[in-house]
């Protein structure tokens, strides 16, 4: 059996008996879009990327190797690859689990820690010039590319060399 309700905001949804007995369901849906809301207003995206997500990375619980980033193929060789604002870099095949992990890490140690090492040496210079130079921000925004040149992974950054 399925219930009608309106929400407190005037939206209206439909719920099991089952949902609105055991409290799963609180409102339309208008709760979740406004905690969101004041998530997404705590969180710092700088250069497309969410420092706070980087630093606090967890496993997933749908991953079947035990390791973010490595999957088993078909031929039983280990596949890794890496994910960074919104791209998926591949990083090699490996006939060992172990190998595939070392690569991954290798990975995550160049880009992901390197942006936020990046990203905290260039606060650092945007702080120390911020009184005598109001516009150096504009002029040296951040910037924190990941290039795959001659088959390996590279990073390119404005906040100084890498």
């Amino acid at each position: 059996m399925y219930w009608r309700c309106i929400c407190d905001c005037g939206g209206e949804a439909e719920y099991t008996e089952d949902m609105l007995v055991h409290g799963r369901y609180l409102s339309c849906g208008c709760l979740k879009k406004e905690n969101q809301k004041k998530i997404a207003g705590q969180l710092h995206r700088i250069d497309g990327t969410c420092i706070e997500i980087l630093e606090n990375r967890k496993y997933r619980r749908d991953n079947t190797s035990g390791f973010r980033g490595v999957f088993r193929l078909k031929s039983g060789r280990y596949r890794a690859d890496i994910g960074f604002k919104g791209k998926r870099f591949y990083i090699g095949t490996f006939d060992k689990y172990e190998d595939a992990v070392a690569a991954r890490l290798d990975a995550e140690k160049m880009i992901h820690e390197g942006f936020i090492e990046a990203y905290h040496k260039w606060k650092e210079m945007r702080e120390a010039r911020r009184q005598e130079d109001p516009g150096w921000e504009e002029r040296h925004p951040f910037v924190f590319e990941v290039r795959k040149e001659n088959g390996s992974l590279g990073v390119y950054t404005t906040a100084g060399k890498r």
